[in-house]
């Protein structure tokens, strides 16, 4: 195959797609949070990471060949990024009731390839990667499927240009030519010196986490090495795979299949590839003014120099800094070296042994009606602002330990206190008493903007029973 060959999608054969979105996204804190990780944000350019990996995707597969599989949390804000580009992609995200690390997720998706063609090929794409050079990616591909036909577990290796030791590593072996080798082994994440020998030497690539294998192949190898995992897997006829999620391994498709089995091939490759794991790579791809610093939003910087510097949340006055991060949003701030990116995991670790929501979610949650900013919270009251989307409805529920106010900003609600149902336009309010059934709707044509007060003594979001749910979120 030469680099001018077209690729035609679908490729020869059957072969699904199976993108995984989940994922927390720690290294990237404060911008991403366990509610809004970096796969659904827009880090550069005007779509998110998911929105890039999905168009990426549709230029080879169609899209009832594609699936998403997220956290339940994430499933509504997953279906809504990907129904902008092909509608068909709402039916195609799957929801994990809880994170169980790549090769359940995987599995997860391989229950509907299977269920489709048990003889197709799958391929498994990370959501929060970036790939340049869509052409050199979909040969890649191509020359993929080619060595999973012959029954090789296929994965993709790119060309070390740094000693970086947060990366895995592949061993390369036998040369199978058109950019192909064996694999001799994996390495997960070397230390420095060991990761400058591997480039030196060009003997290893980085595992960019990418695979493509005979869905009936990987199974059979699944049933070999995790017999736990096989066994739920052999009972989905009695019950959907979800309702055993919470007893099954948290392990990942590396550790739990892939160091185990034979018959591996790497493809080098052609294509640019950044994991975005941390601010240093945030830095390193962003656009640099003369003093080499990448700034983005509302900043002001006098005197710095190859610094990362970014605000979501008011103005950021800097001055005098080198080879810095700085990441501010409305409710915190991040700075550290530049060499010390690394060190985020333990800044969140440590949040959230204290206890903070700031690992949780920013000051603006997104729901499938529309979102909330926390505006301001002390004790015993918190006041939000909600936005309903046009025609959007939110649970029929209520709340044990508080009430709230509402007041009308502007459009119209629909609001329903105790079975009574009312309208309320712009200025106008309502009282909810605590443990009063209630229920809020947009039934306009333009969103719905209301303030929420709340007061009580305990105000998390755990504190509500859902009655009725357009969105499926009544527990049973």
């Amino acid at each position: 195959m030469s680099p001018t060959d077209p690729v035609v999608p679908p490729f020869a054969g059957d072969c699904h797609a199976i993108i995984l979105a989940g994922g927390s996204g720690t290294r990237l804190w404060p911008l991403s949070r366990n509610l809004l990780p970096k796969q659904l944000l827009v880090l550069g350019g005007t779509s998110t990471l998911l929105q890039q990996t999905v168009a990426r995707v549709l230029e080879v597969f169609p899209p009832d060949h594609v699936w998403v599989v997220t956290n339940e949390e994430h499933v509504f804000e997953v279906r809504k990024q990907v129904a902008v580009l092909d509608k068909v992609l709402e039916g195609q995200v799957l929801a994990e009731p809880l994170g169980r690390n790549t090769l359940p997720a995987i599995m997860l998706g391989l229950d509907r390839v299977v269920e489709a063609n048990p003889k197709a090929l799958a391929a498994v794409f990370p959501s929060d990667h970036l790939v340049s050079d869509g052409g050199a990616w979909a040969r890649d591909l191509a020359r993929a499927t080619e060595l999973a036909a012959q029954k090789r577990f296929v994965t993709f290796g790119v060309r070390p240009d740094k000693p970086e030791t947060g990366y895995g590593y592949i061993a390369l072996g036998e040369d199978l030519g058109e950019n192909a080798f064996a694999v001799r082994g994996f390495v997960e994440k070397p230390d420095f010196l060991t990761a400058d020998r591997f480039l030196r030497e060009g003997t290893h690539l980085w595992n960019s986490g990418m695979f493509l294998f005979s869905a009936k192949h990987f199974l059979t190898q699944v049933a070999r090495c995790e017999p736990v995992l096989w066994n739920w897997w052999m009972g989905r006829d009695e019950a959907p795979l979800v309702q055993g999620y919470r007893d099954i391994p948290d392990i990942s498709v590396d550790y739990g299949v892939v160091e185990k089995i034979d018959n591996i091939a790497v493809v080098k490759a052609g294509f640019e590839w950044d994991d975005l794991g941390s601010w240093e790579a945030m830095y390193r791809l962003g656009d640099k003014d003369a003093d080499g610093n990448v700034v983005r939003g509302d900043v002001l910087a006098m005197n710095c120099a190859n610094c990362l510097l970014i605000s979501e949340g008011g103005k950021l006055a800097v001055s005098g800094l080198k080879d810095t991060i700085m990441v501010q949003t409305r409710d915190a701030t991040l700075a550290c070296p530049k060499d010390r990116v690394q060190t985020v995991r333990d800044v969140v670790a440590a949040l959230k042994a204290q206890g903070s929501q700031l690992v949780e979610s920013h000051t603006t949650v997104y729901r499938p009606w529309g979102n909330y900013t926390v505006l301001e919270e002390g004790p015993q009251y918190k006041i939000k602002r909600i936005q309903v989307t046009p025609g959007a409805r939110l649970s029929s529920q209520m709340h044990h330990h508080r009430s709230e106010h509402w007041v009308v900003v502007d459009g119209t609600a629909e609001v329903e206190v105790d079975n009574e149902p009312r309208i309320l336009v712009e200025n106008q309010s309502v009282d909810i008493p605590k443990a009063s059934q209630h229920r809020l709707a947009n039934p306009g044509k333009v969103p719905l903007n209301i303030i929420e007060i709340q007061s009580g003594p305990y105000l998390e979001e755990d504190d509500i029973v859902r009655f009725d749910d357009v969105y499926g979120r009544v527990r049973k």
